[in-house]
């Protein structure tokens, strides 16, 4: 009896710490991503501490429409959760008034690494802004 309690506790014990998420990919990459060079702006420390944005790629889809994956990895070992947004901009610099889809809720677990991506609304977009947010 007392070795089934201590398995228990040890099986609960174990299970409530993990929030740290293990990853396996390829050891030689196929993929050839169109990488961007991007500007950061950071306004809130905090999040930019516990959220990093590990590289930013672009693809045109539907013949003409820009995509752009983010891949954001979680500095913390703690959960975090956050919302983001994508925001499309002109060739004269003016940004479109489309709907982008508003505010997305994410949530990365601890040290987790995840792309999140968005298709321009409109052929007109030739820039990107990808906001992030604390909830």
């Amino acid at each position: 009896m007392k070795l089934l309690l201590a398995t228990t506790a040890l099986a609960l014990l174990g299970s409530g710490c993990a929030t740290s998420v293990n990853t396996v990919s390829r050891a030689e990459p196929q993929a050839s991503p169109s990488y961007v060079a991007d500007q950061r702006v950071i306004t809130d420390s905090s999040l930019g501490r516990k959220v990093a944005i590990v590289s930013v790629n672009e693809a045109k889809v539907s013949g003409d429409l820009l995509k752009i994956q983010v891949t954001l990895e979680n500095r913390s070992s703690k959960r975090q959760a956050f919302t983001y947004k994508f925001d499309w901009v002109a060739n004269d610099g003016m940004e479109l008034s489309a709907p982008s889809g508003g505010w997305k809720q994410i949530q990365l677990e601890g040290r987790e690494t995840r792309a999140v991506s968005a298709i321009a609304t409109s052929p007109k977009a030739v820039d990107f802004r990808l906001k992030l947010r604390e909830n």
